[in-house]
């Protein structure tokens, strides 16, 4: 049995096409196997202590320590305070003297490493970071009542490579949510 060949891909293939030839077709196979995911935000340790998130607002968000956590700027003004009791971050926003919440995590368990973490926003959505995959790990963020992620974060060189899937796309997530996934990456990687 003679299968056809398919007319629509020989010009790559052919040694007169324009550019010479080609072992491939014109996309490649990082094209399609990105084809989901979307431009990243990496996070990246601060040489002085702290974090650094570049691509989730216009302005790069660095985490700064302070005495009672950190001191974060960029799209905003907040804090950043450790919870011992829930094992979480809890975040607030500086507003010209004012602190009102936008945000908290919270683990499970003595040994939080490896259980899922709850990221709670003010406006109240819920949302689950856990590391997946025992052959290609990764950390997902998505939310608790739904299967999914919006994001997946991957350790690049001692930094984090996190992006969006086409669901995180539509998410239009706040600086609050980058704070919060990021600040528990941190903690997860050992940086503080």
């Amino acid at each position: 049995m003679t299968i056809p060949r398919q007319n629509a891909i020989r010009p790559f293939f052919d040694s007169n096409h324009s550019e010479g030839p080609r072992d491939t077709p014109e996309f490649s196979l990082r094209d399609l196997d990105r084809s989901s995911m979307h431009p990243a935000v990496r996070l990246t340790r601060r040489s002085g202590g702290g974090f650094r998130v570049d691509g989730a607002a216009a302005a790069p968000i660095e985490g700064v320590p302070a005495a009672a956590g950190f001191v974060v700027t960029g799209a905003g003004s907040w804090s950043l305070a450790w919870n011992a009791e829930e094992h979480g971050w809890f975040l607030s926003v500086l507003e010209t003297g004012l602190e009102r919440e936008a945000g908290r995590t919270a683990t499970i368990g003595e040994e939080p490493l490896l259980a899922p973490v709850s990221v709670l926003l003010a406006d109240g959505r819920l949302f689950r970071l856990a590391m997946i995959g025992a052959s290609d790990p990764r950390i997902e963020l998505g939310r608790w009542d739904v299967p999914g992620a919006y994001l997946v974060g991957r350790a690049v060189a001692g930094e984090w490579e996190l992006e969006k899937t086409a669901a995180g796309m539509m998410l239009e997530a706040p600086p609050e949510l980058w704070i919060l996934t990021c600040v528990e990456l941190g903690r997860l990687d050992g940086w503080f």
